[in-house]
């Protein structure tokens, strides 16, 4: 028999359960705390019999509710239930957003908004076994790639930093890196990164890979270990050193050291980009629903907008547009250097 409840705020002493349940590193009340600071949680807890068997954590704001269970997988019987209760009890809420699940839904009055790939990794047991599997000129491009950077800066480090080790500074600057990569290359990127957030929840699961020349952040990594899994959060590397590839040996390092710590798997999480296959990375689906209360003018209004913002989005990342992506890309490059100059 299954029974569910429903409860407000948030489940703080299951804190341990959504970890082993979920090992997801968003599905944490730490993560929900640091990240959801001005909505209002409830949750439900489900049992089978005497046992627990899923926890559901939603954020209210206004007439909108969130799943915060994301990267995760949940029955869509006991799905319906939740969110069939959670309109009963919340009279105010008519849409519910529910984001980056690895299971395809079907529901009533429900709208696919958005579709995109988790790039997962495997682990192997051993460091040599990954290299092995990895493509014969992706092997030699970046042994040689490593082989330059340690003849031309012997002095080199290699640096990781866990939890408490990690100081706000070094987060600062890899985010810093990514942003001024980004905007170098012309894409549009709004620096929406929380530096503190990011801060205090690297205190509680992080796992930060750097490289140092001459003293000074060049690339690094902010991850997030929860469970057996390693999540990949930001990557930045500084493009004066762009011929050493040191983004990609950043990551390599940190597959390295997942691998000592017998992670089980290590995500890219959104955006395809070909390093990622080269690196052994499988694109895994994920999904993100509005489901409504009924059929209404915001349904049909959102209904389009899903629409017409997929559609967009297939017609950017498709092969013919590939011409008119380098052309805007280009000109923002064009543009950026005339702002600088």
């Amino acid at each position: 028999m299954i029974t569910v409840k429903y409860y407000k705020g948030l489940p703080l002493e299951y804190e341990s359960f959504l970890v082993e349940k979920y090992q997801s590193y968003t599905t944490t009340c730490r993560y929900i705390e640091i990240y959801y600071p001005t909505l209002s949680f409830c949750y439900f807890t489900v049992y089978k019999n005497d046992m627990l068997i899923e926890l559901l954590i939603f954020g209210k704001d206004r007439n909108t509710a969130k799943c915060l269970n994301l990267f995760v997988e949940i029955d869509q019987k006991i799905l319906t239930k939740c969110l069939r209760l959670l309109f009963e009890v919340s009279g105010e809420i008519y849409k519910i957003v529910f984001d980056a699940s690895y299971k395809k839904y079907s529901f009533a009055k429900t709208i696919l908004y958005s579709q995109s790939n988790d790039h997962i990794i495997k682990l192997h047991s051993k460091i040599e076994d990954y290299y092995s599997e990895l493509g014969r000129s992706t092997r030699r491009t970046l042994k040689k790639q490593k082989s330059k950077l340690l003849r031309d800066y012997p002095g080199v480090k290699f640096n990781f930093k866990f939890r408490e080790e990690i100081d706000e500074g070094i987060i600062a600057k890899i985010i810093q890196l990514n942003f001024d990569r980004m905007k170098q290359k012309g894409i549009v990127y709004g620096n929406n990164h929380d530096i503190k957030s990011i801060y205090k929840y690297s205190q509680y699961v992080g796992l930060v890979t750097y490289i140092e020349i001459d003293g000074n952040v060049v690339a690094g990594t902010i991850s997030y270990i929860i469970n057996k899994k390693l999540f990949g959060y930001v990557v930045g590397h500084d493009s004066y050193y762009s011929k050493y590839s040191l983004g990609i040996i950043c990551q390599l390092i940190e597959i390295q050291k997942s691998i000592e710590l017998k992670l089980s798997t290590y995500h890219f999480l959104w955006g395809d980009n070909e390093y990622k296959k080269r690196l052994l990375a499988e694109p895994y689906s994920l999904y993100s629903y509005y489901i409504f209360r009924n059929y209404s003018l915001n349904y049909g209004i959102n209904k389009v907008k899903a629409m017409v913002s997929m559609t967009s989005t297939n017609i950017r990342h498709s092969k013919k547009a590939k011409p008119l992506r380098e052309a805007v890309k280009n000109y923002r490059k064009k543009r950026i250097r005339e702002q600088i100059n």
